[in-house]
């Protein structure tokens, strides 16, 4: 072959190359796109429906409060929360913008994992032609897999995207600098350097774990740049200690400081698990992450992540022993391994580093999936250059379309079941039958639909298995009185049960709906009375009655709901005030005086009115920017209004309280 044919050849394969990358990035367009239109999502409004907090953002204030006014994590996620901005400046936004934003940003983090996949097998001298095709391929089943649907769909995760992002670019970067430490030694540090100190700051502003992109860099070095240490020279040692070993360090300390604090074996709400729980617990949850990700399904559980069962001993369950003997067998391997296997080493090693933070000792709930966004980047690779190196081209070709195309028609079919939330909660409910939330949205959906036997046929099997879990107990109550069953016995025994608990502020809303329920008359059965004793008792469970708690917050509230429906007007208030005093709010107290006035009891609803008047000030003078939920014009005019039905009872002149 000449020179002109094999240049020919090259560029032949060249553009095939370029052709493979762009299909990869359209099949994941297509595959993701009936997802786009899907809606909202649970921590999706606590951070995006603050961009109308201050009438949208339009200026530099308003600007600064959004960015920096974060409360996600104690870094406040700023770049997190820029990168908002560019599909909405204003509340309420269109969902579609925020989702087409995430799948861009997910199709930028498959391009710069392809490029760091590149470096990692360019340091351990494989063929030009095979590092094309494994990174292409590699790449490629990450960029399609379906477990990673929820972080892409869900807006909110686009935190763990932004931060991954950062750390395959800084990785990248820094692989970039390491191979030139022999030709060129003080670019090469000047370009580590920035690699890891940049990236890392960068990444630790869209989330926190970025500050894991130092230890990440110490797997690649432990794995790929130890099995070349016999053409790749050592690092600087002074260097290495100050940019790799310490920031790992410091992590290792925070983790250490967790794992002995007092309160390492004690059940802290809303939690309803002990860290030492919850630590024993991640074995089993990265045993199904990794069942996930090799044996891929066609939906998971979704949104609805408490379906997860925990841990309460060693061997309670016996897979809790099993499963963390395994991760130590397999980490112990790829360790004792790391150079005649560094791919395999490689990703066991970058899996478990990059769980450190969210799957250990921190106490952040269970199960959520979008902790392996970052985790699952070279799982395939090792699989992808062995078959490589053993197969035949047409093999290998074939084997590989076969799972890139799998992958890709899993990840449209959960994209299309993200479409809509009843899609969801359905699909959720079918694949998590011990998620409360999701066996009581299901049942819920039923209900509304005029399914209610079957509602309640759902919620029946689900405390089967969660007994005692408030959200699908409440539900239940809820769905017999909807079909007019519920007597008092069967109250009495769902409320003995509730007293044995700590009161869960995340079933508030189930709480509501009940107690709604009984004092409009849905419930003859269920007098008014009752319901009040159970709330009034539910103070003396231990931490229920701490009055700086939000359950002690919700609990004072739904006692003075009661009250109001019970005719007892001047002690609602008193409960209503007790709310408030822990966790003050003029719309919480408009919303308080706005039932008490609906029930013709103008002259508590004033009180709270007034209350609610005095805390909007404090707040306005507090936060001049603040657009806040309940105006002061609003205020008056409920004012006004309450007093001249009240001059009106009593045939007397009406008042105006802005005179």
């Amino acid at each position: 072959m000449n020179l002109k044919e094999r240049a020919a050849q090259i560029k032949k394969q060249q553009l095939g190359f370029l052709a493979g990358w762009l299909i990869v990035l359209l099949a994941a367009v297509l595959a993701y796109w009936p997802g786009l239109n899907g809606p909202y999502l649970l921590d999706d409004f606590g951070s995006i429906a603050v961009l109308g907090d201050y009438g949208g953002v339009t200026n530099w204030e308003t600007f600064k409060r959004f960015v920096f006014g974060g409360h996600s994590g104690p870094t406040g996620r700023p770049i997190s929360l820029l990168s908002f901005l560019i599909d909405a400046n204003n509340w309420p936004a269109d969902s579609l913008p925020f989702k087409r934003t995430n799948l861009v940003i997910h199709l930028i983090n498959g391009i710069l994992l392809g490029v760091l996949t590149t470096m990692v097998l360019k340091c351990l001298e494989v063929s030009e032609r095979g590092v094309r095709w494994i990174a292409l391929v590699a790449t490629a089943m990450w960029i399609l897999h379906p477990f990673l649907v929820s972080t892409t769909l869900y807006i909110v995760q686009r935190m763990a995207q932004l931060s991954t992002l950062f750390m395959f670019a800084g990785l990248a970067l820094y692989l970039y600098g390491r191979l030139q430490i022999a030709e060129n030694t003080k670019k090469a540090y000047l370009i580590m350097t920035a690699a890891i100190g940049v990236f890392t700051l960068l990444a630790m502003l869209s989330k926190e774990n970025g500050i894991l992109l130092p230890l990440l860099v110490g797997v690649i070095e432990l794995t790929v740049v130890a099995s070349q240490r016999h053409r790749l020279p050592a690092l600087n040692r002074y260097w290495m200690s100050v940019c790799i070993i310490l920031p790992a360090a410091v992590v290792g300390l925070y983790l250490a400081r967790l794992l002995l604090a007092e309160s390492f074996f004690d059940i802290l709400p809303p939690r309803d698990f002990s860290v030492y729980e919850r630590f024993l617990t991640q074995g089993r949850v990265l045993i199904e992450y990794l069942q996930h990700w090799y044996i891929p399904k066609l939906y998971t559980t979704g949104i609805f992540q408490d379906h997860f069962i925990k841990s309460t001993g060693l061997f309670v369950p016996v897979t809790t022993a099993l499963s963390h003997l395994l991760h130590v067998a397999v980490i112990g391997l790829a360790l004792a391994k790391r150079r005649q296997y560094p791919l395999f080493s490689l990703a066991v090693l970058f899996f478990y580093g990059s769980h450190l933070l969210e799957s250990t000792v921190v106490n952040l709930e269970l199960y959520f999936e979008h902790r392996n966004y970052p985790a699952t980047a070279f799982l395939f690779l090792p699989l992808v250059e062995w078959l490589y190196r053993k197969a035949s081209p047409r093999t290998f070709g074939i084997v590989s379309l076969a799972v890139v195309l799998l992958l890709t028609s899993f990840t449209r079919y959960s994209a299309t079941v993200w479409a809509s939330l009843p899609s969801m909660i359905e699909t959720s409910a079918l694949k998590a039958p011990t998620s409360a939330r999701a066996q009581s949205q299901y049942a819920k959906l039923l209900f509304i639909s005029g399914r209610r036997s079957e509602a309640i046929a759902v919620i029946e099997e689900a405390i089967e298995k969660l007994p005692a879990d408030p959200l699908l107990l409440l539900s239940r109550l809820y769905f017999l009185c909807g079909e007019n069953v519920l007597d008092a016995r069967e109250f009495e025994r769902v409320a003995h049960t509730l007293l044995q608990l700590p009161f869960d502020s995340r079933a508030l809303k189930a709480y509501n709906v009940f107690a709604e329920a009984v004092v409009l008359g849905s419930c003859p059965n269920v007098e008014n009375e009752r319901l009040e004793s159970l709330f009034v008792r539910m103070l003396d469970v231990s931490p229920n009655g701490n009055p700086t708690s939000l359950a002690y917050s919700h609990i004072q509230f739904l006692i003075g709901y009661t009250r109001v429906f019970l005719d007892r007007p001047g002690e609602a208030v008193e409960a209503f005030e007790k709310s408030l005093d822990s966790r003050p709010g003029p719309s919480h107290a408009m919303a308080m005086a706005s039932l008490l006035a609906s029930r013709d009891f103008g002259g508590e609803a004033l009180i709270l009115a007034d209350r609610a008047l005095v805390q909007l000030q404090r707040e306005m003078a507090e936060d001049p920017l603040l657009v806040p939920k309940v105006s002061e014009s609003d205020i008056l005019e409920f004012q006004k209004a309450v007093n001249a039905d009240l001059a009106v009872q009593q045939g007397g002149d009406i008042s105006d309280p802005a005179q």
